[in-house]
């Protein structure tokens, strides 16, 4: 039988806190691979909402879609795209498209490592709406070329077991961003997982009131379908 050159993911994550603390949180993920000759094409939606004491406290969503087509066994030219719609976030708006070169470092049996850069766009809006009153800033859109550059490994130690690592830097004259996620996934049955992620990202900038460091910590129950 011929495997399908699709897969898809499917990640489910709620959690309520009453008493003391009266917070809920829901967050999703869904994740499609497409593998076919030369071309690999990925792409991934994820939402986060929460609220606390009965008012909203995280809403963020996010977009990335990615091209790739190899050159030859190892290098590969990619397209990206990446959409981040974040209501309480540093920029409540932040997309951006790169182009660039591939190379797969290492290709072993439980361990693989890639490597990309290459030169891009952001269009980027500050939040403005959850700066204080007294705060003396200059609200700014940008527009602007950047460079963009990311590694990734996965390691499966076992077959139920699988780590999954990515870092993606982005520089530009405004800010440059740096975000790390690590996705630790442990297979329940062969098409459900639980799966424990951890995403930091950093800005070199951010609008007067607002923190350079944003992190999420999710624990969800995964789908391979």
């Amino acid at each position: 039988q011929i495997p399908s050159p699709w897969s898809s993911e499917l990640e489910l994550g709620y959690q309520s806190l009453g008493g003391n603390s009266d917070s809920e949180s829901l967050n999703t993920r869904v994740g499609l691979t497409y593998v076919k000759n030369q071309y690999r094409q990925t792409a991934e939606a994820k939402y986060l909402l929460a609220e606390k004491d009965g008012e909203e406290d995280k809403r963020k969503g996010q977009v990335e879609l990615q091209t790739d087509m190899k050159i030859n066994e190892r290098t590969y030219v990619l397209g990206n795209t990446n959409y981040v719609d974040d209501r309480y976030g540093p920029y409540f708006i932040d997309l951006t498209l790169a182009t660039g070169l591939g190379y797969q470092l290492l290709r072993l049996e439980t361990f693989q490592m890639e490597v990309e850069a290459g030169p891009g766009y952001r269009h980027q809006e500050p939040n403005a709406d959850e700066i204080d009153d007294d705060d003396i800033i200059v609200p700014e859109t940008v527009d602007e070329l950047i460079l963009r550059g990311s590694a990734k490994f996965t390691w499966k130690p076992s077959k139920t077991v699988e780590l999954n690592a990515r870092f993606t830097g982005i520089a530009g004259n405004s800010n440059s961003t740096l975000e790390t996620e690590i996705d630790l996934t442990s297979s329940i049955t062969e098409h459900i997982a639980i799966k424990f992620s951890n995403t930091q990202k950093l800005n070199s900038w951010v609008p007067n009131g607002l923190e350079k460091r944003d992190s999420t910590m999710t624990i969800n129950l995964l789908f391979k379908i």
